[in-house]
């Protein structure tokens, strides 16, 4: 199940336009008027909904709606408004004649009844534009009377009528309002509509697929709905990429009668505006006005409310569907004319080049030659799909010989640039044409991408067997040969991996060292062959150490620290960098996965990233979340979720919502937890990882500690679940020994941990907890509890913090059993201020129930909040301001009070105070 629309804050709001925001900001004002609006289906009746919840039970709601069809009727809303105030028979049923002042003075106390300062009036209108003449005058009346004693005034509708309304009430008596403030509800844009069909519909989509339904829906919530619900995929075979999507239904588009009836010259104005789309100077449209020899009316067009002017002063239409619906009714010379001349007027080069090919009936060699230098510079810039975009535009005005040149060129720079899903489309046409190598490279580049593993490995196998009469064939070895490497790393098969590996590296040092120039230009964007050398001898690394080589890792690891320390800022960095790291991370050097990952980090924030971007986000994500960083761990895997879907790096997309159902399992979220499992199931689409750590397991584990189940964290760490999965080291069985000593099984508990001792520093690392933590759970299984003590002490001085707070709440346990009340309460206390930034919620609860709180009543009470109120509950309990809290979990101080006020209500608790208990 998902959560209605209506559930969820509207993605584009800025958190303090957020219904119970604007509730709270009201209450603390004396009164307040706002006005909502925005276009048909952005979501204002949504807001209004979410803003009646957001008050019941705090404010008395009058809540109606206008209606179109009574805007001639007079008295009409204010029938409406009397009705929802509790006057059965209305105002039109009054046995009298109806005016402005009885119809005030009849609906005035009906109002104020039953309001007080603890319980404010709050008055509601949606589709305020068709109000009435005769309900405006009573509203401005009677509102403004009210006003004095406390209100908040919400006007949904259609702008400008609403706005004009909203003064109207204000001018009768403008000294009444503490605060009157226009809210515009706009139309998403792309990521907003990726959070919208994630968050309401379940749906995990692309940016690109997100920009698609934002062309088709304008951004409008209520067809995005429509497309969402509707989607197709039409070819099963590459289901992980959103390119096949389709949408058998269109909404229609609701502007297509708007600015009817304009003069000519405003006519030309939105013509111009909508070819062009985008934002323009005024100069720059008047300026393709002249060259039609056309008068332009800029300012006729923005009264009429055909263009707007956007936040850089440039000018647009209203809306995009509006500009294209105008655009589609423009004859095909007419649009010609207009975007020739654009192509002269316009500043901008990216899209004066566009026009100019968007004008163009063919391809001559002097625009081939702009679209190749301007897609140079586009890609030295990092902007590939700007790039793509010139290629494709060229290659649709080409004849067929150049057609498949410029299809094989963009295939390979979408390759070399990690975009290739953007450009399956083009699968087609490079099956059809005859082999050569170039269109050989580029076809096996693009579809291995689609899954056809099985294709993939024969064809590159047969490339690599052949001999190529080709000047470049050197290099097109060494890229099939890398190809064949990553083809085989997603069969799951390693053991095939150390002999590829070793033949692709020695093609790149023999190449590096005689370096040759290349004949075709259009293998000039692939990767040089140091750095094919430097991500062979980074996947050397991983296939050895999957294959249990030690001394082979070892020196490949060796090799491997020598090769970074020579290379320059490149993709191939990030990625050996990040193989490193998952390495490091796996027996447990996390400060020094760290230190690679955040150099990664910064090649990033510098424009360089390689295939493996999502892994670096979820490697970053785990080692914060293991050093007691779990704010910035959720941070970066909603980065790594941005990222996954658009990525070649689809391996990632399971990890990212793995490691975030950990996160989930720590603050004891069972529903966020599940639902991450579930969703990492349905984004899988291959095995491999650069991840030292099996997150589904450590996700199993982790939740079953949280509810305290150490049966169940033998069952997962059985030699039945685990079988054959493969595993870094043997670290997580830590969590076997603490199982066994915490059912009192003593000395199964100590073979096990002898057993992890001797492995020591070769497979076992103190990840999750360290000898003499284990050490402790032993003696304490077996009566030892003096000797437990000690050890649990020692552990809680050394080690990542999620182990030291685990030991210090053992030691605080232990000792509070032996009556030494003052230590315990005191080690308890370490343990608390370590789990409080682990979000390890159910950890504080059995600490605040161990040292007696006074708020146990709200602690059995914990169990109805979700993980995020439990997170702000801890947090407010140990004193923390709504501010501090905001800064600790990355939200906004509006977003804390209201889940502050869910917890209050939920607890039945007066103030925050009363929490105070939860930190104890």
């Amino acid at each position: 199940m998902h959560p209605a629309p209506a559930a969820i804050p509207h993605p584009a709001l800025a958190a303090e336009d957020r219904p119970g925001a604007v509730l709270d900001a009201a209450r603390r004002t004396r009164s307040a008027l706002v006005a909502v609006t925005g276009l048909p289906g952005v979501g204002k009746s949504t807001w209004v909904r979410q803003l009646i919840e957001a008050g019941s039970g705090r404010a008395r709601i009058i809540a109606t709606t206008a209606d179109a069809f009574e805007q001639s009727l007079p008295f009409a809303l204010a029938d409406k408004v009397a009705r929802a105030a509790g006057i059965r028979e209305g105002l039109l049923d009054a046995p009298t004649a109806l005016d402005l002042l009885s119809a005030g003075r009849a609906l005035l106390p009906a109002l104020t009844r039953g309001v007080s300062s603890g319980r404010p009036l709050c008055v509601i209108v949606d589709n305020a534009q068709w109000i009435d003449d005769a309900s405006a005058g009573v509203l401005r009346f009677v509102l403004g009377r009210v006003a004095h004693g406390g209100l908040l005034v919400v006007l949904s509708g259609h702008a400008p009528r609403v706005g004009g309304l909203a003064e109207s009430i204000v001018a009768a008596d403008p000294t009444a309002w503490g605060e009157v403030r226009p809210l515009a509800i706009d139309p998403l844009d792309a990521p907003e509509v990726r959070e919208y069909a994630s968050r309401v519909h379940g749906r995990e989509i692309s940016l690109r697929l997100a920009e698609r339904i934002r062309d088709l829906s304008g951004g409008l919530p209520v067809h995005i709905d429509a497309l969402v619900a509707g989607m197709e995929r039409t070819a099963p075979d590459r289901s992980h990429w959103d390119e096949d999507v389709q949408f058998p239904s269109i909404p229609e588009n609701p502007f297509h009668t708007v600015g009817t009836g304009a003069t000519s010259a405003i006519a030309t104005t939105v013509e111009i505006a909508s070819v062009l789309r985008g934002s323009l100077e005024r100069h720059e449209l008047l300026g393709v006005a002249h060259r039609l020899g056309e008068s332009a009316d800029i300012a006729g067009a923005l009264a009429a409310g055909l263009l707007v002017t956007a936040s850089d002063q440039r000018i647009a239409p209203f809306h995009d569907l509006y500009a294209a619906d105008v655009a589609t009714r423009i004859d095909s010379a007419k649009r010609r004319e207009v975007l020739t001349a654009a192509a002269d007027a316009l500043s901008s080069t990216h899209r004066a080049l566009v026009c100019r090919l968007d004008a163009a009936e063919e391809l001559d060699p002097l625009l081939l030659a702009e679209v190749r230098t301007t897609a140079a510079g586009a890609v030295s810039e990092g902007q590939p799909d700007r790039a793509i975009e010139y290629l494709r535009r060229a290659s649709a005005l080409a004849d067929p010989q150049l057609r498949d040149e410029l299809v094989v060129e963009i295939c390979i720079l979408a390759a070399a640039e990690l975009v290739s899903p953007s450009v399956l489309d083009l699968l087609p046409e490079l099956e059809r044409m005859p082999s050569s190598p170039l269109r050989d490279l580029a076809l096996l580049q693009t579809r291995q991408i689609t899954g056809d593993i099985p294709w993939a490995a024969e064809f590159a196998a047969g490339l690599l067997a052949a001999s190529v009469a080709h000047p470049d064939a050197r290099t097109l070895e060494l890229h099939t040969a890398m190809l064949a490497v990553m083809i085989q790393l997603t069969t799951g098969d390693y053991g095939p991996l150390p002999a590829l590996l070793d033949r692709t590296r020695d093609l790149a040092d023999a190449l590096a060292a005689h370096p040759a120039a290349v004949a075709d230009r259009r293998l000039l964007p692939l990767p040089s062959p140091a750095e094919v050398g430097l991500r062979a001898t980074a996947l050397l690394v991983l296939s050895t150490e999957r294959l249990g080589l030690r001394e082979r890792t070892a020196a490949e690891l060796d090799a491997l620290g020598a090769r970074i320390g020579a290379a320059i800022d490149s993709p191939a960095l990030s990625d050996a960098l990040v193989c490193r790291a998952g390495h490091l991370g796996g027996i447990g050097r996390i400060a020094e996965a760290a230190t690679d990952l955040e150099r990664v980090a910064r090649l990033r924030e510098s424009g360089v990233a390689g295939w493996s971007i999502g892994h670096a986000r979820v490697q970053q994500a785990y080692c914060a979340w293991l050093l007691g960083r779990t704010a910035e761990a959720a941070e970066r895997l909603e980065e790594a979720i941005a990222t996954v879907l658009d990525s070649i790096d689809v391996s990632a997309r399971p990890l990212s919502y793995l490691l975030r159902a950990v996160l989930h399992a720590t603050a004891g979220d069972t529903e966020g937890y599940e639902r991450d499992l579930r969703t990492a199931a349905e984004v899988t689409v291959t095995a491999y990882d650069t991840m030292g750590v099996e997150l589904e397991l450590l996700a199993a584990v982790v939740r079953a500690r949280a509810l305290d189940r150490p049966e169940e964290v033998l069952e997962i760490l059985s030699d039945e679940r685990i079988g054959p999965r493969w595993l870094a080291g043997t670290s997580i069985f830590t969590y076997r020994v603490d199982a066994l000593a915490a059912l009192g099984r003593a000395e199964e508990a100590d073979r096990e941990l002898a057993r992890l001792t001797e492995l020591a520093g070769d497979s076992w690392e103190p990840i999750f907890g360290g000898l003499d933590w284990l050490e402790g759970r032993v003696a304490e299984a077996y009566g030892l509890h003096d000797r437990a003590i000690r050890a649990y002490r020692r552990a809680a001085k050394d080690g990542l913090p999620g182990p030291r707070a685990q030991a210090a709440f053992d030691a605080g346990r232990l000792l509070l059993a032996s009556g030494e009340g003052e230590a315990g309460d005191r080690m308890l206390g370490i343990a608390a201020k370590g789990f409080g930034p682990l979000g390890a919620h159910d950890a504080l609860r059995r600490i605040s129930l161990l040292r007696d709180a006074p708020a146990s009543e709200a602690d059995r009470a914990l169990g109805g909040l979700s993980g995020r109120e439990r997170e702000v509950a801890v947090l407010a309990g140990s004193g923390l301001t709504n501010s501090e809290i905001a800064e600790r979990l990355y939200l906004s101080p509006a977003t804390v009070a209201f889940h502050m006020r869910n917890v209050l209500a939920k607890l039945g608790l007066r103030s925050r105070r009363e929490l105070r208990g939860l930190s104890r």
